[in-house]
């Protein structure tokens, strides 16, 4: 059976943290009413109290669980990622231009998989990329802030109906 595809959602540090801006938890025993509000903007997530106005960035909800600390949805190990070819991109003043891009995960893109080591384990440089791997078009408009390609383009999607 396959395993489940790895999930993204926002990421927060914890209540009282530096980046949380609402001080120290108050005593519910002294100051309830303080303590309610606190907690109000406080919920536990993994029996951690998590500061809902501290966001530390986009997830992989499943391999940060699995890691136990924060993992940027650009690190995830499991989905696949598509990244151009050979560190490519494309015009910046193009709207549209397609990019040849190379989608697997992060293991064969960073040339962590066995097919990119001999049998005595000395890295091959005759390996241009490992056979999971695939290549296919995207286009210059999907690309997001971390470089990597996903979605579907309007213009694309509008020419081929």
């Amino acid at each position: 059976m396959p395993e489940r595809s790895h999930e993204h959602g926002t990421y927060y540090w914890e209540a009282g943290a530096t980046e949380c801006p609402h001080g120290p938890r108050p005593d519910p025993d002294t100051d309830g009413d303080a303590y309610d509000v606190w907690s109000d903007q406080h919920p536990t997530s993994d029996d951690v109290r998590i500061c809902l106005n501290a966001p530390i960035g986009e997830a992989c909800l499943d391999c940060s669980a699995e890691d136990g600390e924060y993992v940027p949805w650009a690190a995830c190990r499991t989905r696949e990622h598509a990244l151009p070819t050979h560190g490519m991109v494309p015009n910046p003043d193009a709207d549209h231009q397609q990019v040849t891009v190379w989608v697997g995960t992060l293991e064969c893109l960073e040339r962590e998989c066995e097919q990119y080591f001999t049998d005595d384990g000395d890295h091959d440089p005759g390996v241009e990329r490992c056979s999971h791997i695939r290549e296919e078009l995207a286009c210059s408009c999907q690309r997001n802030q971390d470089g990597e390609y996903d979605g579907v383009c309007s213009a694309s999607s509008k020419a081929a109906a």
